[in-house]
């Protein structure tokens, strides 16, 4: 805002020229006044506008503030997320790996575990394939034997 200059008017010239028994004198007394009353009025108005200017620069910097403030927190919440992204990314590659080891540590004795059950299972069929060839060999002696008892049997059944 432009500071407001307005030019006092002078008494002096303004004043009617009145005829008195001390002219000058009295004039001058009244045109002193009139100049120390024009002198404060004019102070005053200076003050007026510095206070009118002061006013307006609070006025610009409240606003200025205010604008902050609408935008403050869009930035806080932008940083927010900028500082949670910059922060999880560690901690979320941390558990990957984690959980990557515990998978490979996981999967590592599995395959132990499965080797050795693969191995029990050879154990086991050779077992019982042994077991098998055992029993066909008692059961083909036990036929054999039998055969003869039954056929010794029926041989002195039939032949007296």
């Amino acid at each position: 805002m432009r500071p407001l200059r307005r030019s006092l008017p002078d008494p002096a010239m303004d004043a009617p020229q009145t005829p008195g028994p001390a002219p000058g004198h009295a004039r001058t007394k009244l045109d002193l006044l009139y100049h120390d009353v024009l002198g404060e009025v004019a102070s005053l108005v200076d003050r007026l506008e510095t206070v009118s200017t002061s006013l307006d620069t609070a006025q610009q910097q409240i606003q200025a503030v205010a604008d902050t403030q609408q935008v403050l927190p869009q930035q806080l919440a932008r940083q927010l997320a900028t500082t949670l992204e910059v922060t999880a990314k560690p901690i979320n590659q941390q558990h990957q790996q984690s959980i990557q080891s515990m998978l490979d540590a996981t999967e590592s004795r599995l395959d132990h575990l499965t080797q050795e059950a693969a191995q029990w299972a050879r154990i086991t069929h050779q077992s019982a394939r042994r077991m098998a060839f055992i029993a066909v060999g008692i059961g083909g002696a036990a036929g054999v034997l039998g055969g003869l008892l039954a056929g010794l049997a029926l041989g002195q059944w039939l032949i007296p």
